[in-house]
C-alpha cells in the first residue's frame, strides 16, 4: 500500500515497484481512505509520505497501523529532514521495522529499503 498526496508520485512508485516484481495492493492520496482499507488485506510494507492533506500526517497514520498490526513494516518517504526526530517522540515506533527515506531519492533506494524491511 502506498500513501502519498501526489498522484504522479503514486504512479511513479507503483510503476517502478510493479516493474521490480512487487504487487501494489492499492494507492491512496489521503489518510482516511488507507485507514478504511487496512483490515481488508495486509501488505508486506506500507509506504507512507509524512505530509498529507486533511487532519492526519504520515506519523499518525503509521501509529494507527501499528496499533492494529504491531509487526507491520513501514517505509516513510518524505522531504522533511525532521521526521526521524518526530518518530522518536512516539514510543510505539520503538523497536519496530521502520525506515525513513528522504526526498529527492533514486527509485532503487525504495527497492533496497523494501527488501531490507521484509527480510
Amino acid at each position: 500500500m502506498i500513501l502519498d498526496d501526489e498522484e504522479d508520485i503514486l504512479a511513479l512508485y507503483g510503476d517502478y515497484l510493479s516493474s521490480m516484481g512487487h504487487r501494489i495492493l492499492n494507492t491512496y492520496v489521503n489518510a482516511e481512505t488507507i485507514l478504511q482499507d487496512i483490515d481488508i488485506e495486509r501488505p508486506d510494507v506500507y509506504i507512507i509520505d509524512y505530509r498529507l492533506p486533511g487532519n492526519m500526517n504520515g506519523i499518525e497514520v503509521a501509529i494507527e497501523i501499528l496499533k492494529k498490526f504491531p509487526l507491520a513494516c513501514i517505509m516513510f518517504i518524505t522531504a522533511s529532514e525532521l521526521l526521524g526526530q518526530e518518530i522518536s517522540k512516539h514510543d510505539i515506533f520503538y523497536d519496530k521495522n521502520i525506515d525513513v527515506l528522504l526526498k529527492p531519492l533514486k527509485l532503487e533506494k525504495i527497492q533496497n529499503s523494501l527488501l531490507n524491511l521484509v527480510n
